[in-house]
């Protein structure tokens, strides 16, 4: 039996965009999926747009939160995973999307190489019409994949290389931090997604802080080296998740 996926979409003034986002992770081939969606106290019609998406999208059980205070989006995602029933947690961003075989060949991965935490690649959407493009990708039956040494190699590389602040994988290839997939019980044992005033952060964003710790301190993450993450750029709500200091 394949384990039980919750999947996190965070969401803070997207309205205009989260039908996409819950609809990729509705046509996703790996079925055994809870999807949670979490609003950080949005100032449009979020609310109203995801009561009506998620009537229309029901192949997997859906989870709605609506935060009473917006504090940014460590904070919602770590209450979303608080509620989380699966053994695996994964994320995607509220204005992006993914391709169908995301989470299967993800988990597929992890499962081969005994991965405690997997990430994938992206590609850079401009326009709708990049998005739609991109949705129609064919089918990958042998992902390239990055074995946990390299990945590393890679990270600690990318670690001690004044200039880098984020998430390194490698000189040729980027990763999503949202794409992020791992054992939620490693989360329940203390590694929460971190405020950015505590000086704790080893990384600005809170996604590349996260991804980068876990792969330091366990160091079993692998990498699905294709793009099966849509991330939308060019866009106002790339600057939603400001830190609230």
């Amino acid at each position: 039996m394949k384990h039980k996926i919750s999947v996190v979409i965070t969401n803070y003034n997207h309205a205009q965009y989260i039908e996409t986002a819950i609809k990729s992770i509705n046509e996703q081939t790996y079925k055994n999926i809870e999807l949670i969606i979490i609003d950080d106290f949005s100032t449009d019609n979020s609310r109203e747009v995801i009561a009506d998406v998620t009537n229309k999208y029901k192949n997997f059980p859906t989870k709605t939160i609506f935060l009473k205070e917006n504090k940014g989006k460590w904070n919602a995602l770590n209450a979303a995973i608080a509620q989380a029933s699966g053994e695996l947690i994964t994320l995607l961003d509220a204005d992006d999307a993914c391709v169908k075989q995301r989470i299967e060949l993800q988990y597929n991965t992890m499962q081969k190489l005994g991965s405690f935490h997997n990430l994938c690649g992206f590609v850079h959407c401009y326009s709708e019409d990049d998005m739609q493009k991109h949705a129609q990708a064919q089918e990958i039956s042998e992902p390239k994949i990055i074995d946990h040494g390299t990945v590393l190699k890679n990270v600690v590389t990318g670690f001690h290389t004044p200039g880098i602040n984020h998430y390194y994988a490698g000189p040729n290839f980027e990763i999503h931090g949202a794409s992020c997939l791992f054992y939620k019980n490693i989360w329940t044992y203390g590694m929460k997604f971190l405020p950015g005033n505590l000086g704790l952060r080893c990384q600005l964003a809170e996604d590349g802080d996260f991804n980068t710790k876990m792969t330091l301190l366990l160091q079993k993450t692998s990498i699905v080296a294709e793009p099966l993450y849509y991330y939308r750029r060019n866009n106002s709500t790339n600057n939603a998740w400001r830190e609230r200091l």
